[in-house]
């Protein structure tokens, strides 16, 4: 089993023989797309539901409806802004010994990577929405000590790549 390292900015800097390849950072299309899309939706519906009260019966009923649907909406609309504000902070390096993920948030820094010899997996997925705007998701070691590239632009050339460190 490996999981990936977590290591400071520090150590991270103390690598002189550690060549930079790539360096990226992800995309907040999708995201952002998510985000409008649960606005849309969500409001659409809360408004639906005010203007026809007895839409769905009594009065009651409808307005419950439209208070739970207004709550999931706002709930949804926070993770989504959060996740923005993460990819935001969130730089993806491929390096000649690892492969990692850096984001700062609220003066706190999160170093995740993968070393090169310790990669068992890694893959290249794009969703629907990501297929259209270009971009995708390069995962390694799925399952326990997991790390994920997450809506990167130009994913095929991130995947060759690692694929090239992984075999060579």
């Amino acid at each position: 089993m490996t999981t990936p390292q977590t290591d400071t900015a520090a150590e991270s800097s103390e690598q002189p023989d550690d060549d930079v390849l790539i360096e990226t950072t992800p995309t907040l299309r999708p995201t952002v797309m998510r985000l409008t899309l649960v606005v849309v939706v969500g409001l659409g519906i809360v408004v639906g539901l005010r203007l026809n009260p007895e839409l769905l019966g009594a009065r009651a009923i409808t307005g419950t409806t439209a208070l739970v649907v207004g709550l999931l909406t706002v709930l949804l609309m926070l993770r989504y802004a959060l996740r923005a504000l993460v990819l935001r902070r969130t730089i993806y390096t491929v390096t000649s010994e690892r492969i990692e993920r850096r984001y700062a948030l609220l003066f706190r820094t999160q170093v995740d990577a993968v070393r090169f010899d310790k990669l068992r997996s890694h893959e290249l997925t794009q969703s629907r929405v990501q297929s259209l705007l270009g971009f995708g998701t390069v995962a390694m070691n799925r399952g326990l000590g997991a790390l994920r590239l997450e809506d990167i632009k130009d994913p095929y050339t991130v995947y060759e790549t690692i694929e090239s460190r992984a075999d060579g």
